[in-house]
């Protein structure tokens, strides 16, 4: 990403196709038409859906993949899909390049969403596989033993891929179920000479007593590939003993014609689209080895450095240090990798609902951009947990309003720039970006308050700049359910409305009203 670059997600999860807030049209045509207002607004990244097409065709948001080589060029009238049409939800390929083309003539970059983890979407496979139960909460717990479903088992599930619309155009590999180490969705089960049918949702014992889904992992490759034996993969999350499993049909990265599909399917993707990076989904259940494996195949193959942020959801900071640590420093060719800050998003949320009783200072502790700042992509909320997803993750509040966003977005880029200093209280904290490099304006310091609306609460601080006038820019807060930008002296702040001096050491007292944020420049220094 470029030097104090902002990345804009342009999707959400519940996004409808061809939404009316995008005229209608198909997402990739709005991206098109919006690429030089992003440019202007401070966008210098764009972070764009999954552009492959899903099990859901048309309305897949594109996370339950079917076939990667398929950028909505392909009619799946006639292939595991019921009748559609060539596009994803989000347009078609012509209209996905186009928009591409348009961002980065305007100077902005685009990063994919990568899903690698899983397939969906298939057939029915032609033939049983060896596979055994596998707790859920429990990934190494087997269901072992003389009863039903235990020990070895035969399953037949949707394993089957192989894209007979498309044919060999791009890729001739066809998936089927040795590619896979597990599922949880199976068709038939077939166990001491009996067999049983399944179904899409569930499968229910012959007692039923059974309701839910398991989880079924394969026990053996085909005669004669090396290794002989699955297993699970090494150097994933550790939650639920072993969380390679997510979903769908787990694509299995122990075998080496599976890792070689995918490193040139990266490859072939960087170079049709012409990418500048990628979001990678879901890397807690993929191998931390094979995520650099991959990651330094396309960048060597495509000759691009391309930026590379993980998604791995965690509530504190040690798997991510880890995991950063196991892709950035081991290996032969180890690769440099951001994460995004979840443990700071998962802060904000809980700050949202404690308001005065949330200890400020708390958000700069126990997150990734507090310890290793270089590395941490910091947001405040995505599609993974975006309202009406999960009811435990959600905020207090959901403000609208854009005029903030505007005006934080100039700040970032031509005032947040140079050293910056840190002081904390608990209901207030500021931070001073010191200028002095190039395309700095000028120092500022930006103060927030949790403490109660209609209170002014202060801070001192020191600046480096002695003797030296800061006028107050603007200060942002909620008001009717939007935040609202208050420009010039602000009143509240009585003999200290519209400017505050620092003293002979450069220090300051700095102010803001509670549950607001308010932004204080040097003298002189103007936003464009």
């Amino acid at each position: 990403m470029l030097n104090n670059g902002v990345m804009f997600q342009f999707f959400s999860w519940f996004l409808p196709t061809d939404a009316s807030i995008q005229g209608s049209e198909p997402l990739w045509v709005f991206l098109e038409e919006q690429a030089a207002n992003l440019s202007k607004a401070g966008i210098t990244a764009v972070w764009i859906p999954p552009a492959y097409k899903g099990l859901g065709g048309k309305s897949s948001v594109g996370y339950d993949v079917y076939d990667h080589f398929d950028l909505g060029q392909y009619d799946a009238n006639s292939d595991e899909f019921s009748p559609g049409e060539n596009r994803t939800k989000y347009g078609d390929k012509d209209q996905l390049l186009s928009a591409v083309k348009a961002l980065k003539s305007n100077g902005v970059q685009v990063y994919a969403d990568i899903v690698i983890n899983h397939k969906f979407g298939g057939k029915e496979e032609d033939y049983f596989w060896k596979a055994i139960r596998v707790e859920k909460n429990n990934r190494n717990y087997e269901r072992r033993g003389n009863c039903f479903e235990c020990g070895e088992i035969d399953v037949k599930g949707f394993t089957k891929f192989d894209f007979h619309v498309r044919g060999n155009e791009h890729s001739s590999f066809k998936w089927n179920v040795c590619h896979f180490d597990a599922l949880d969705t199976v068709t038939q089960i077939s166990q001491g000479g009996n067999t049983w049918n399944g179904s899409s949702e569930e499968f229910i014992d012959p007692n039923g007593d059974r309701k839910s889904k398991y989880i079924y992992r394969f026990l053996y490759n085909e005669a004669g590939w090396n290794p002989p034996e699955k297993s699970f993969d090494d150097w994933v999350s550790l939650e639920k003993g072993n969380f390679d499993y997510l979903t769908g049909n787990d694509i299995d990265f122990g075998r080496f014609d599976v890792r070689e599909e995918i490193k040139y399917w990266g490859q072939w993707l960087v170079d049709e689209i012409d990418l500048d990076g990628f979001r990678i989904d879901a890397v807690k259940h993929i191998s931390a080895d094979y995520i650099r494996e991959w990651v330094g195949h396309v960048r060597a193959k495509t000759s691009k450095s391309l930026f590379t942020v993980a998604e791995y959801i965690a509530g504190g900071t040690t798997p991510l240090h880890d995991y950063i640590n196991r892709v950035s420093a081991t290996g032969s060719f180890p690769q440099n990798i951001s994460v995004l800050d979840f443990p700071l998003r998962f802060k904000f949320k809980q700050a949202s609902f404690d308001n005065e009783n949330y200890s400020l200072p708390d958000l700069n502790r126990g997150t990734l951009m507090a310890e290793q700042p270089a590395l941490a992509v910091t947001f405040v909320e995505n599609h993974d947990y975006e309202f009406g997803r999960d009811p435990d993750s959600k905020y207090n509040v959901y403000p609208s309003g854009q005029n903030y966003i505007d005006i934080l977005l100039k700040l970032r880029s031509q005032f947040a720039l140079g050293e910056e200093w840190y002081f904390e209280e608990k209901n207030i904290v500021g931070w001073l970006r010191n200028g002095f490099v190039s395309g700095a304006k000028g120092a500022m310091v930006a103060v927030i308050s949790n403490a109660p609306g209609g209170t002014v609460q202060s801070i001192q601080m020191n600046t480096g700049r002695k003797n030296k006038k800061f006028y107050h820019f603007a200060t942002l807060k909620l008001f009717a359910g939007q935040f609202v930008v208050a420009r010039g002296p602000y009143s509240l702040f009585g003999d200290r409305a519209g400017e505050i001096w620092t003293d002979s050491s450069g220090s300051g007292k700095f102010l803001a009203e509670g549950r607001t944020a308010s932004i204080w420049l040097e003298e002189d220094a103007v936003l464009n």
